[in-house]
Protein backbone atom coordinates (compact mmCIF):
# COMPACT_ATOMS: atom_id res chain seq x y z
CA UNK A 1 0.00 0.00 0.00
CA UNK A 2 1.32 3.01 -0.75
CA UNK A 3 1.25 6.55 0.72
CA UNK A 4 -1.61 8.31 1.54
CA UNK A 5 -1.69 11.66 -0.33
CA UNK A 6 -4.46 14.76 -0.03
CA UNK A 7 -3.85 17.23 -3.03
CA UNK A 8 -5.49 20.59 -2.45
CA UNK A 9 -6.60 22.34 -6.01
CA UNK A 10 -8.18 25.62 -7.05
CA UNK A 11 -8.05 24.75 -10.82
CA UNK A 12 -4.82 27.26 -11.13
CA UNK A 13 -1.81 26.13 -12.75
CA UNK A 14 0.25 25.75 -9.85
CA UNK A 15 -2.65 23.83 -8.46
CA UNK A 16 -2.78 21.45 -11.46
CA UNK A 17 1.00 21.27 -11.20
CA UNK A 18 0.45 19.73 -7.78
CA UNK A 19 -2.20 17.56 -9.04
CA UNK A 20 0.06 15.87 -11.93
CA UNK A 21 2.97 15.75 -8.82
CA UNK A 22 0.37 13.65 -6.96
CA UNK A 23 -0.66 11.57 -10.12
CA UNK A 24 2.53 10.80 -10.61
CA UNK A 25 3.39 9.23 -7.32
CA UNK A 26 0.13 7.25 -7.39
CA UNK A 27 1.34 5.87 -11.01
CA UNK A 28 5.18 5.13 -9.44
CA UNK A 29 4.44 3.90 -6.21
CA UNK A 30 0.92 3.63 -5.77
CA UNK A 31 -0.04 6.20 -3.42
CA UNK A 32 -3.93 6.57 -2.50
CA UNK A 33 -4.56 10.39 -3.81
CA UNK A 34 -7.62 12.07 -2.38
CA UNK A 35 -8.32 16.02 -3.88
CA UNK A 36 -9.97 18.26 -2.05
CA UNK A 37 -11.10 21.65 -3.17
CA UNK A 38 -12.03 24.25 -0.85
CA UNK A 39 -15.10 26.99 -2.07
CA UNK A 40 -14.63 30.15 -0.35
CA UNK A 41 -17.15 31.23 1.59
CA UNK A 42 -19.01 29.96 5.10
CA UNK A 43 -22.25 29.81 4.47
CA UNK A 44 -23.44 30.51 8.38
CA UNK A 45 -20.87 33.83 7.83
CA UNK A 46 -22.42 35.11 4.64
CA UNK A 47 -25.67 34.40 4.62
CA UNK A 48 -26.79 37.75 3.12
CA UNK A 49 -23.84 36.39 0.50
CA UNK A 50 -25.99 36.05 -3.06
CA UNK A 51 -26.62 32.91 -3.45
CA UNK A 52 -25.32 33.14 -7.18
CA UNK A 53 -21.78 34.24 -6.30
CA UNK A 54 -22.30 31.05 -3.40
CA UNK A 55 -23.22 28.83 -6.31
CA UNK A 56 -20.29 30.37 -8.75
CA UNK A 57 -17.44 29.55 -6.05
CA UNK A 58 -18.90 26.60 -5.49
CA UNK A 59 -19.06 25.90 -9.06
CA UNK A 60 -15.19 26.76 -9.68
CA UNK A 61 -14.38 24.64 -6.78
CA UNK A 62 -16.36 21.71 -8.44
CA UNK A 63 -14.56 22.33 -11.64
CA UNK A 64 -11.36 22.41 -10.65
CA UNK A 65 -11.97 18.99 -8.92
CA UNK A 66 -13.16 17.41 -12.21
CA UNK A 67 -10.54 19.00 -14.00
CA UNK A 68 -8.10 17.23 -11.79
CA UNK A 69 -9.93 13.86 -11.68
CA UNK A 70 -10.07 13.55 -15.52
CA UNK A 71 -5.91 13.71 -15.61
CA UNK A 72 -6.49 10.32 -12.96
CA UNK A 73 -9.20 8.90 -14.97
CA UNK A 74 -7.07 8.98 -17.82
CA UNK A 75 -4.63 6.90 -16.63
CA UNK A 76 -7.25 4.73 -15.10
CA UNK A 77 -6.07 5.00 -11.82
CA UNK A 78 -8.66 5.59 -9.24
CA UNK A 79 -9.06 8.93 -6.72
CA UNK A 80 -11.22 10.30 -4.46
CA UNK A 81 -12.27 13.93 -4.49
CA UNK A 82 -14.06 16.29 -2.05
CA UNK A 83 -15.16 19.36 -2.07
CA UNK A 84 -15.70 21.78 1.41
CA UNK A 85 -16.33 24.95 1.80
CA UNK A 86 -14.80 27.46 3.85
CA UNK A 87 -13.72 31.24 4.75
CA UNK A 88 -10.07 29.88 5.60
CA UNK A 89 -9.31 27.16 3.12
CA UNK A 90 -6.23 26.16 4.71
CA UNK A 91 -8.04 25.45 7.96
CA UNK A 92 -10.58 22.78 6.01
CA UNK A 93 -7.29 21.26 4.34
CA UNK A 94 -5.46 20.54 7.92
CA UNK A 95 -8.59 19.50 9.61
CA UNK A 96 -9.18 16.94 6.57
CA UNK A 97 -5.61 15.74 6.94
CA UNK A 98 -5.99 15.37 10.49
CA UNK A 99 -9.04 13.42 10.23
CA UNK A 100 -8.30 11.45 7.53
CA UNK A 101 -5.06 10.58 9.28
CA UNK A 102 -2.65 11.61 5.61
CA UNK A 103 0.68 10.80 4.85
CA UNK A 104 1.69 13.98 2.45
CA UNK A 105 -0.04 17.09 1.16
CA UNK A 106 0.91 18.64 -1.72
CA UNK A 107 -0.50 22.03 -2.95
CA UNK A 108 0.69 24.55 -4.89
CA UNK A 109 3.05 27.40 -4.32
CA UNK A 110 0.37 30.30 -4.70
CA UNK A 111 -2.97 29.84 -6.84
CA UNK A 112 -5.36 32.29 -9.04
CA UNK A 113 -4.23 35.88 -9.09
CA UNK A 114 -5.24 39.28 -7.48
CA UNK A 115 -6.97 38.57 -3.99
CA UNK A 116 -7.18 34.58 -4.59
CA UNK A 117 -3.33 34.63 -4.67
CA UNK A 118 -2.82 36.56 -1.18
CA UNK A 119 -5.75 33.55 0.01
CA UNK A 120 -3.80 30.83 -1.74
CA UNK A 121 -0.98 31.79 -0.70
CA UNK A 122 -1.80 32.35 2.66
CA UNK A 123 -2.96 28.91 2.34
CA UNK A 124 0.14 27.43 1.74
CA UNK A 125 2.23 28.89 4.55
CA UNK A 126 -0.32 28.26 7.24
CA UNK A 127 -0.53 24.22 5.70
CA UNK A 128 3.04 24.25 5.81
CA UNK A 129 3.04 25.36 9.89
CA UNK A 130 0.61 23.33 11.19
CA UNK A 131 0.06 19.90 8.80
CA UNK A 132 -0.23 17.28 10.93
CA UNK A 133 2.23 15.36 8.08
CA UNK A 134 4.88 16.22 5.38
CA UNK A 135 3.96 19.02 2.90
CA UNK A 136 5.16 19.03 -0.72
CA UNK A 137 4.86 22.95 -1.72
CA UNK A 138 4.70 22.22 -5.71
CA UNK A 139 6.37 25.43 -7.57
Amino acid sequence: MGQKILVATDGSDHAMKAVRKALELAEKEGADVSIIAVAYYAKDVFDEMPLDIQLRLENQAQDALDKAKALFEEKGISVKTYLEAGLVPANNILRFAQEQKFDLIILGSTGITGFMRTLIGSTAAKVVSQAPCSVLVVR
